[in-house]
């Protein structure tokens, strides 16, 4: 069996939401070689297994230090050993390939899916071998499932963290771009959220569809921002400021993670800035912290600016939210 190095530095954790630059920050870490790179283990979109360890806590699961969920506890512990891809496993993700947009987005609404619950069925239960790479390089997981729940898992693993915020207007108006709104379920009806909404900590949600959305960049932000508060241990930046002279702030950053700078950083930088859309990577980087004062209308920052307004964000003050 393969074996890690017991004083091999704890894996590395990128926390952001949908939509708030991790790929491309993670594509710029990972040109460091010490490491081994496991993108989104967490998405169900992407990965089989979190179809089964997270039928209970939805998407954006919601978990504080000391609260038990086994499956989704199995879930991060086939993760940490590098997330394994055994024969079932290979096979539970091409039926995954398969699934249209339609079934995915029904899956997420609650409804049935046969395609994802046969996946998630088949790679149930993953077996936490570690990877044969993790006996030489240092696990880099992404999360953008995670928000809500890393603290718990930073309790239940030995891991560093590092957590990118990025302007609510730009991750509004990549997720309004995408029509992602279907892609993700309700949050308002988890318990610990209701609680807070019912105390008076969080605002309730409105009725309208991008209102809705809005309330809940504010939710995933204020997730983030509190944890990072929490743990001041934690490496914090967000998207705009490393999109603002790039390579001199991911030369801080690295400096600050612990990790070889090398020249392929440089290289990922400037070749990839440049137009681009969608999930590449691809962005003009100095286009890209003003993006949402063109990419949405007036109604939808009045809309933006409300919702926001009752969040108690520190990151983003409300001159921050003005075109």
């Amino acid at each position: 069996m393969t074996t890690v190095d017991p004083d091999a530095r704890p894996p590395l954790v990128l926390v952001g939401m949908p939509r708030s630059g991790t790929s491309w920050t993670m594509a710029a870490i990972a040109t460091d070689s010490s490491l081994y790179r496991v993108q989104e283990p967490d998405n169900e979109t992407r990965t089989p297994s979190a179809i089964w360890a997270k039928h209970r806590t939805g998407r954006f699961p919601v978990l504080a230090p000391g609260e038990e969920d086994q499956e989704y506890r199995s879930l991060w512990l086939w993760i940490m050993a590098g997330a394994y891809q055994t024969r079932r496993l290979r096979v539970a993700k091409e039926l995954l390939r398969r699934v249209r947009a339609g079934g995915r987005r029904r899956f997420h609404q609650g409804r049935f899916s046969p395609l994802m619950q046969a996946a998630g069925t088949l790679a149930a239960r993953p077996n936490a071998r570690p990877a044969p790479a993790l006996a030489s390089h240092r696990l880099f997981v992404k999360t953008v499932m995670a928000p809500l729940s890393i603290e718990w898992l930073a309790s239940e693993f030995p891991v560093e963290v590092l957590v990118l915020l990025r302007h609510p207007g730009n991750v509004l108006a990549s997720w309004t771009s995408m029509d992602l709104s279907l892609e993700f379920a309700r949050l308002d009806d988890r318990p610990a959220i209701r609680r807070r909404i019912d105390s008076g900590e969080l605002p309730r949600p409105g009725s309208g569809d991008f209102e809705r959305l809005a309330w809940q960049v504010g939710l995933l932000s204020l997730g983030l921002e509190e944890a990072a508060a929490r743990n001041p241990g934690w490496v914090v930046r967000t998207h705009e400021d490393l999109c603002i002279e790039p390579s001199r702030k991911f030369r801080d950053l690295f400096e600050d993670l612990g990790l070889n700078w090398n020249p392929q950083v440089e290289e990922f930088l400037e070749v990839n800035d440049r137009p681009g859309e969608g999930f590449r990577t691809q962005r003009t980087a100095s286009d890209q912290p003003g993006a949402w004062k063109v990419r949405l209308n007036s109604e939808q920052i009045a809309t933006m600016q409300r919702v926001l307004a009752e969040f108690p964000l520190t990151t983003w003050a409300a001159d921050d939210l003005i075109p």
